[in-house]
Order: C-alpha cells, then sequence, then structure tokens
C-alpha cells in the first residue's frame, strides 16, 4: 500500500469527550472536573512559556538571582501541567496539548510578543499566578464538594508551589531592589525616613 493511500489517522477519543473511569466517580462528575483541569492545564502552559521567555531575555545587575528563579518556576509551571494533565487522563478526560487550543481554554493570557522591562516582566508573572491562584482553589473546592479527593489533594500541592512562587515575585518587585529610580525623590527631599535596604548597605 502506498503512502497516499493509507488511511488517515483517526481519533479515538476528541478532547472534550469523557470515557468512564476505573476510580468510581460518575460521568457528570468527571466530565465538570475534566473540563476545569483542562483550563488548569492550559493556563499553567501559558504561564510555562511566559516564563520561558523571561528566562530568555532578562538581563540586569540581579541577573544571576533573576534567572535562576525564573528557571525554578518555568519547571515548576510544566511539571504541575503534567501532573494535572495525567490526572485528568485517569479521570477519562483528554488534555488539551495543541499550543493555539491552550492558548483559547487557558484563563491566562499570552504577554505581547517582543522584550518589556524586567519589572513589567515579573509583574505579568506574579499576575498570571495570582490568576491561577484564583481558579486553583475554586477548582479544589469543586473537587471537593463532588468526592473527587484525589484531585482535592493534587490541586493543594499545586496550589502551594503557585503561592510560594507569587511570594517570590512579590519579593522582587519591591521598589527597593529593582526600581532604585523609586528611591531617588526620597534621597533629594532631605526627609527623614526609614532607610531602605539598599540604604542600609551602603557606607
Amino acid at each position: 500500500m502506498s503512502a497516499n493511500s493509507a488511511r488517515p489517522p483517526q481519533v479515538r477519543q476528541a478532547v472534550g469527550k469523557v470515557k468512564a473511569n476505573p476510580i468510581g466517580l460518575p460521568a457528570q462528575a468527571t466530565k465538570e472536573i475534566v473540563s476545569r483541569l483542562n483550563t488548569d492545564v492550559s493556563s499553567l502552559y501559558v504561564l510555562f512559556h511566559q516564563y520561558r521567555k523571561h528566562y530568555w531575555v532578562s538581563d540586569g545587575p540581579q541577573y544571576s538571582e533573576v534567572h535562576d528563579l525564573l528557571a525554578t518556576h518555568l519547571a515548576e509551571a510544566d511539571a504541575d501541567a503534567s501532573q494535572i494533565a495525567e490526572r485528568l487522563v485517569s479521570l477519562g478526560g483528554v488534555p488539551v496539548s495543541a499550543p493555539a487550543r491552550q492558548a483559547k481554554a487557558a484563563y491566562v493570557k499570552h504577554e505581547e510578543e517582543g522584550v518589556l522591562w524586567l519589572r513589567d516582566m515579573l509583574a505579568h508573572d506574579m499576575a498570571a499566578e495570582q490568576q491561577v491562584i484564583v481558579n486553583l482553589r475554586a477548582h479544589l473546592q469543586a473537587a471537593r464538594e463532588l468526592t473527587d479527593f484525589g484531585t482535592e489533594k493534587l490541586l493543594k500541592g499545586v496550589l502551594e508551589r503557585a503561592e510560594v512562587r507569587a511570594q517570590n515575585l512579590e519579593h522582587l518587585l519591591d521598589a527597593e531592589t529593582l526600581d532604585a529610580e523609586l528611591l531617588a525623590p526620597e534621597a533629594e527631599s532631605n526627609q527623614a525616613k526609614p532607610q531602605s535596604r539598599v540604604a542600609k548597605g551602603g557606607k
């Protein structure tokens, strides 16, 4: 049989279709959970690509610290998305995998192309993490109400890591660490104000 006459590949199970699962959860519950989890998978991969971009283009005096932190964050986002996708399959669903379809399904939206200022990039990362956090809380509560305690436990771990990442980004976005210009008006005012960590580090 020639390659041209070979039959095209057939889709065994389409995204959005949920089959019976081996863990005893009813169809209606798994259908709702799978739908929610697919938005988490998609959003974490959008966030992963954003972190990857920022890892590539980050620069500045705190390059090493930021570069290493972004490497950790993007690895976690990738691993968490994969864990959720595997859970989704266990429930009888199909994970969204095409990048274009993930972008459409995600509640986190892609940052515009091009290199932004480092502070803006990190602020976008924190805003995306906050969206992930809000949605994960809602989804783990829904899983609990639908008696899917396995998914609830999984999402709690994913949520905890997202909260830590958001906290890490908040520390980096402190005005005293990345934006020295914000300190200039204080220095020129000659008013008695508490010294910043940057000022205390000087002689």
